[in-house]
């Protein structure tokens, strides 16, 4: 009989796991539906340029770069942000290994390979998987340029940092948490001033303090404040702490926080403590000022999987507890984010409204002057291009204006009524209503998800 010395059965266990985490990432690529943000992003993505810059560029460039190599699909706009999902996987199983221990490592990274809310945003034409990976890059090599005060250290942590800002400005709220780690530890070891450590901080937090100036553009002004007013609901820290709980899962969440009542706390646990828990306190104050949503703090899971994952560890070295009891958290862990993978391939639709199907129901019957309403026209931009999209909006603004245009037209015109978004702004359903009196109902493509329903009703006005 072979035996498979400990570092080869780590490889192998490291390579599974990627493998799995992959075919998760890569089942479904080009079935799901773009959806509104994604479809804006990728539309962007293709005319994105220096004279037309984005405020988050990294995420446009990319996918530029992938429609470019792959085609423009819904595969081909998103094999990029695959890869980087993948490729997050092997990155927390360093810096776990790094900070903890090899057991750590692996755990969390079986963790995040398995972790559904990984799996959507690895999925999608957007920037919140760059914002982990670059989150990654950026604590762990900051954590060990301290360690081993090295400045190159530091400097791939600064350079890491700039690409996490560059992919959502609003991650920079990771840079604070740093600061209170480095500040929080200087004071905890009552140690003599030195010029080194001074020296290895200047170098990484004075350029992250330049993009401050920001704040006095009106187009970065008019950035943060956008979408505020709209669905405050969305907005509110009740709201921001369900989508985390909801997106890391209950017992991750749980385990994180025995994590840090375990005690004692040691450095590295006080490190992901400091990045779990700074972003999350500083977006629920600017909840109540900015436009900020739950899942911006996606960049911030990684703290928690590895807090979890090391807890997992202190259970595992009580030798006094039975093999079964030991085992009990990590199933549970990885039971509860299969369970979530099953619903979301089975049951909701890759978690998106099925914006492809309903524009296929148009496009079978679509006629030359016929024209589309529908909540944001770039959807139709993309998938009928040859389509007059037309802004729901601008029709609720002037119901009678539009009923009068409409009579005087020679075309028809399509409604494509999506729930998740006509709850924002037509609560009322007055337009609604209007539509369903005037317009023939003619297919509705069902998706529930997130305990939302994305549903999309399609209807005809047709003037004889």
């Amino acid at each position: 009989m072979v035996k498979i010395d400990h570092h080869k059965k780590e490889v192998l266990i490291l390579v599974a796991v990627t493998l799995f985490g992959g075919i998760l990432r890569l089942f479904h690529l080009g079935t799901w539906s773009f959806w509104i943000d994604e479809v804006l992003c990728v539309l962007d993505a293709q005319n994105f340029s220096f004279k037309q810059f984005q405020i988050n560029p990294v995420p446009y460039i990319a996918v530029r770069l992938s429609i470019s190599i792959f085609g423009l699909s819904e595969f081909g706009s998103r094999v990029l942000p695959v890869f980087v999902g993948i490729a997050s996987i092997l990155l927390i199983y360093w810096m776990g290994n790094s900070l903890i221990s090899k057991y750590v490592g692996i755990l969390s990274a079986i963790f995040l390979a398995t972790l559904n809310w990984h799996v959507y945003w690895s999925q999608n034409a957007r920037a919140y998987v760059f914002t982990l990976f670059f989150a990654l890059l950026t604590t762990w090599f900051f954590y060990l340029a301290i360690e081993r005060n090295r400045v190159g250290l530091m400097i791939v942590a600064l350079v890491s940092s700039i690409f996490l800002i560059a992919s959502h400005i609003l991650s920079s709220i990771l840079v604070p948490a740093l600061a209170v780690y480095s500040v929080g530890l200087r004071l905890s070891e009552k140690k003599p001033f030195n010029r080194r450590y001074c020296f290895l901080l200047l170098a990484f937090f004075v350029p992250l303090g330049l993009p401050l100036f920001l704040l006095l553009s009106p187009d970065f002004q008019t950035y943060l404040f956008s979408g505020w007013g709209l669905n405050e609901w969305k907005r509110s820290p009740l709201y921001i702490v369900s989508t985390l709980v909801y997106g890391l899962t209950i017992p991750v969440t749980v385990a994180a926080l025995l994590e840090t009542i375990a005690g004692p706390i040691r450095r590295p646990q006080a490190f992901l403590l400091c990045y779990a828990s700074v972003p999350l306190i500083l977006f629920l104050f600017f909840s109540q000022l900015l436009n900020v949503a739950g899942y911006y703090l996606f960049f911030t899971v990684p703290a928690y999987l590895l807090l979890a994952a090391s807890v997992c560890e202190r259970i595992w070295v009580l030798r006094q507890i039975s093999l079964p009891i030991r085992c009990i958290l990590p199933v549970m862990i990885v039971a509860v984010m299969l369970s979530q993978n099953y619903t979301y391939f089975r049951l909701e639709n890759g978690g998106r409204s099925d914006w492809k199907k309903a524009f296929e129901t148009i496009k079978s019957e679509f006629r030359e002057n016929d024209r589309i309403v529908l909540s944001v026209p770039q959807m139709g931009e993309y998938y009928v291009p040859k389509a007059k999209s037309t802004y729901v909006k601008e029709m609720m603004n002037d119901l009678e204006g539009f009923e009068r245009e409409v009579k005087l037209s020679s075309g028809r015109t399509w409604f494509l009524v999506d729930v998740e978004d006509f709850n924002i702004f037509d609560s009322d359903q007055r337009l609604r209503r209007w539509i369903r009196k005037n317009a023939v109902y003619i297919k509705s493509h069902s998706a529930f998800s997130r305990y939302r329903d994305r549903s999309i009703h399609v209807y005809l006005l047709e003037v004889n």
